[in-house]
């Protein structure tokens, strides 16, 4: 049986996407999340797919790849049909991949899986080491939710200094250039939590489909303690309702402390994801 592979560029077109859709709902577990199918048919998304059809027009194998934070840093995750894993063709979908990371000037690389011995195993084979892992959380929307008296949640509007310096003490400075992209991008929001005028949470919102994520969250470290993370995450929950979505999403490193705070703000754990690099860069 011959396979023929192929590239193609987000936004995909929508016989790919009905194919990989139907491909999707082969399997039990959900790989959607890590292989981006928010993002196919998003014109504003930098990304591409990798596809794999077998002589009578079946979908065997699907890759995508994606630059999530718009700084040539991408994202990939490789899925195949069980009838086709002994053919070689995850490693086959994966040059695709690397390839296409190639053509876009990718400065750096992160592979994605759900977490199982299978996922382990098969990156290993291409020489990725196990970088770190995080957990997908959702929520469903809060229909009401009265923030204390003395916060606000509102947009950000310019204070940039006071922003830059709560998410540089919650992180470090390397989110500087993630919080420039998400400013200027008009498919985020940056929201900002004061109280008494004095800024103390930030976190960007992204709509993908039914879903929204919260990204970029962090609570002044002088400030952490006193319930605002909380406060500020199950007005995430209820912004959902407001616009219309199904869940909120969000993804926490699984050493996080912060762990604790998200259960409390009604978050359960969905899934925990895998993130590998090529051996020679995570040394």
């Amino acid at each position: 049986m011959n396979i023929s592979l192929s590239i193609e560029s987000f936004p995909l077109d929508g016989k790919t996407v009905q194919d990989a859709s139907d491909f999707l709902a082969l399997f039990q577990t959900d790989y959607s999340q890590v292989l981006h199918r928010p993002l196919w048919q998003n014109p504003e998304a930098r990304g591409f797919a990798v596809l794999a059809y077998t002589d009578d027009g079946k979908l065997a194998g699907f890759a995508s790849s994606a630059d999530i934070v718009g700084l040539h840093h991408y994202e990939w995750s490789v899925l195949v049909h069980t009838d086709y894993r002994r053919m070689s063709l995850g490693t086959a979908l994966a040059e695709g991949i690397e390839h296409g990371h190639s053509q876009r000037q990718a400065e750096s690389v992160l592979a994605a899986s759900i977490e199982t011995p299978e996922a382990a195993q098969f990156l290993e084979s291409l020489s990725y080491r196990l970088d770190f892992k995080e957990i997908l959380m959702a929520a469903e929307p809060m229909e009401e939710m009265a923030l204390p008296k003395d916060l606000e949640v509102r947009s950000y509007n310019g204070e940039r200094e006071e922003l830059d310096a709560l998410l540089e003490a919650a992180f470090d400075e390397g989110i500087l250039s993630v919080i420039s992209h998400n400013i200027e991008s008009p498919d985020r929001n940056v929201w900002v939590m004061a109280r008494d005028g004095k800024m103390v949470a930030a976190a960007t919102l992204l709509e993908e489909g039914a879903d929204l994520w919260v990204t970029a969250f962090a609570v002044d470290p002088k400030q952490q303690g006193k319930g605002y993370g909380k406060a500020f995450l199950l007005w995430c929950r209820h912004h959902a309702f407001a616009v219309g979505k199904r869940q909120v999403l969000l993804d926490v490193e699984t050493e996080n402390d912060a762990l604790k705070v998200y259960g409390k703000s009604g978050f359960h754990a969905v899934d925990t994801v895998a993130y590998w690099k090529k051996a020679a860069e995570a040394a």
